[in-house]
């Protein structure tokens, strides 16, 4: 955005430096769900993806009847779904109605011999229309909602798609050397998309940049994850997943890493001893407890105390988040929460104010 209100523009300064602020960070939404969004976009669903128009239009209608509270950002982004950079580097993929999916029988490398392949195509549909969205998204850019950078994908999610994930297992043993060699080309393709994506947004004049995590920053700054590794040993995390992200925490300014399910707590002892790593986003997946159930405090405990910050969406009530903030009256807090009604969001405003970030 061209103009961010100077308080929440203070705690993400105060967010990136690990540094008290007033309150935690608040984005809060509250969508009025009866309104019609407008959406041109054809039924076929790979003509529904390039169809710019239609998707800029669904955006906006997003935008349009939804009102945002705290700090709380409209947001756009070319959303083509997790680690569509795979489909840009030759993976095939299926178009649904929110994503496009990768699986057997849509894979690129089906054997290592095509590795030597394995680069950035810049005429490959996927890339044009990623790039195509953003750059529309940047033309029609005024100021009122700001551009994030697409969900180009964890590295070795990346290279799941890319190969399969049930022959990417079995590859860690079988095939060391090739899946670290994969990784690093993966890694180079990553930071060259990013590079131009965020270029565009610059060119635009705007101030900073999003991801679809949520967080705004001034500066580089890109979740980061790998999906992957919670079906992964620690040992094999340390191997295969950690060169890469420290590769890329150091490409970038500041990154969260995006800790999905409780199959990945196994590794966030390594994670926090990442160079660069600013913090981490917890999901707890489906079918398991609430974020805001005291069933996590210990693990949100680790986190703070190591000197990262903790991001945690999906708040279901103004209680349950205050109860974090109560528990956890900690620098570097961000939180956010969807609402049936304003009053809900003002009254979580107004109570957070009263404990501020401290410690």
């Amino acid at each position: 955005m061209k103009h961010m209100p100077a308080g929440t523009l203070k705690r993400y300064d105060a967010f990136w430096k690990h540094e008290p602020s007033d309150r935690p960070i608040l984005s809060i939404t509250v969508e009025d769900r009866k309104a019609k969004q407008t959406d041109t976009a054809p039924v076929d669903q790979h003509d529904r993806l390039s169809n710019l128009e239609g998707r800029y239009e669904t955006l906006r209608g997003y935008i349009q009847n939804t009102r945002f509270f705290g700090d709380a950002i409209p947001q756009d982004w070319a959303n083509y779904g997790p680690g569509c950079l795979a489909a840009m580097m030759g993976s095939d993929y299926i178009p649904t109605e929110h994503t496009v999916w990768f699986g057997e029988g849509y894979t690129f490398l089906k054997d290592w011999s095509r590795l030597k392949d394995l680069r950035l195509i810049e005429d490959s549909p996927m890339y044009r229309m990623v790039t195509g969205m953003t750059q529309l998204l940047a033309d029609r850019y005024d100021g009122s909602y700001l551009i994030g950078v697409s969900d180009l994908g964890g590295n070795l999610d990346i290279l799941a798609s890319l190969r399969d994930t049930q022959t990417l297992l079995t590859d860690l043993i079988d095939y060391p050397d090739q899946v670290l060699q994969a990784v690093e080309m993966i890694d180079e393709a990553w930071k060259i998309c990013y590079a131009r994506l965020r270029g565009v947004i610059r060119a635009c004049g705007q101030h900073g940049h999003g991801a679809w995590l949520g967080p705004w920053c001034e500066t580089t700054y890109y979740p980061l994850q790998c999906d992957f590794s919670a079906m992964i040993s620690p040992d094999d995390f340390t191997r295969f997943v950690m060169p890469s992200l420290t590769r890329i925490a150091a490409f970038l300014d500041h990154s969260i890493y995006h800790l999905d399910g409780p199959g990945q707590i196994a590794h966030v002892d390594r994670l926090l001893t990442l160079p660069g790593l600013d913090g981490i986003q917890w999901v707890p997946g489906d079918g398991n407890a609430a974020v805001s159930d005291e069933k996590w405090f210990p693990l949100y405990e680790k986190i703070f105390k190591a000197g990262k910050c903790l991001v945690l969406h999906g708040l279901d009530s103004a209680k349950s988040a205050l109860e974090v903030q109560r528990q956890f009256p900690y620098k570097g807090l961000w939180m956010s929460a969807g609402f049936d009604n304003t009053e809900e969001a003002e009254y979580l405003l107004a109570k957070a104010a009263e404990h501020p970030c401290v410690s």
